[in-house]
């Protein structure tokens, strides 16, 4: 089998912890002869703790799937959104203070404020933190608007503007966009094709919305603790939270 982990609130706990009992379970199902991979929306920089954590030793995706690395990190895919649509996208409220944003290039991150405390986690993970300013040319992982509930009037001038693009909307009002076929069931396809494992040897785990088309595409899809209905519909069956070890216990029934 090829077992395909989210990582935040599948395998992470809500204070962003790997429970023992959850890495300790994943590398039995690696040892036991399972290919083992991770597609997170984290980028690379916030993921490589757990995937070193892990030993993810297959192909893996950040940036939800638009970044897709070899075992080795090495690049195998990098979808874009282009300078164009960067500038389109973003140029469009630049000068709505009250409505930040960041620019995911890479372990670059393009925003209004560098100084500004939001982004002091960035700093902390040893990512470069760059002013956004009109004339920038940028080609993007990912574009994310912190929206103070806003997300429906973002979401429907895209809509309007690049429909073709993929976006996510968290109740957290946060709205995330990324490029077209940079979604994880893009990623878990091709790195599935890479493995040589057929679809219906595939098993996704997945709580989010960005999780639907990896859930959707997997032979086996296994919704995780608190899920998004459109999550919670994707899938074969429900398991409890990683506070809970749900994880764990399906692989301890199902892998081991």
């Amino acid at each position: 089998m090829l077992l395909a982990f989210d990582l935040d609130k599948t395998l992470v706990t809500d204070d962003y912890t790997m429970p023992d009992h959850t890495a300790e379970a994943i590398i039995a199902a690696r040892r036991a002869g399972h290919h083992v991979t991770v597609l997170t929306g984290r980028p690379l920089a916030s993921a490589r703790e757990f995937l070193h954590r892990l030993a993810i030793d297959r192909p893996h995706a950040v940036n939800h799937g638009s970044t897709i690395l070899a075992a080795d990190g090495s690049l195998l895919v990098r979808r874009h959104l282009p300078p164009a649509e960067v500038a389109a996208i973003i140029d469009a409220y630049l000068d709505d203070v009250e409505l930040e944003f960041s620019c995911v290039v890479g372990d670059r991150v393009y925003v209004r404020d560098p100084e500004h405390e939001r982004w002091t986690h960035v700093h902390a993970q040893g990512r470069s933190v760059q002013p956004y300013s009109r004339g920038l040319s940028l080609d993007a992982d990912k574009l994310v608007f912190h929206a103070n509930g806003r997300h429906p009037e973002i979401e429907a001038a895209l809509v309007a503007s690049h429909p073709h693009l993929v976006r996510y909307a968290w109740a957290d009002d946060w709205f995330e966009i990324v490029p077209t076929g940079g979604d994880k069931g893009s990623a878990l396809e091709h790195i599935a094709a890479i493995l040589e494992v057929a679809r219906e040897d595939v098993v996704a785990f997945g709580d989010g919305l960005n999780d639907v088309s990896m859930l959707q595409w997997a032979g086996r899809a296994v919704a995780v603790g608190d899920v998004h209905p459109d999550a919670l519909a994707a899938a074969d069956e429900h398991v409890r939270s990683p506070e809970e070890g749900g994880v764990a216990a399906w692989l301890e029934e199902n892998a081991l």
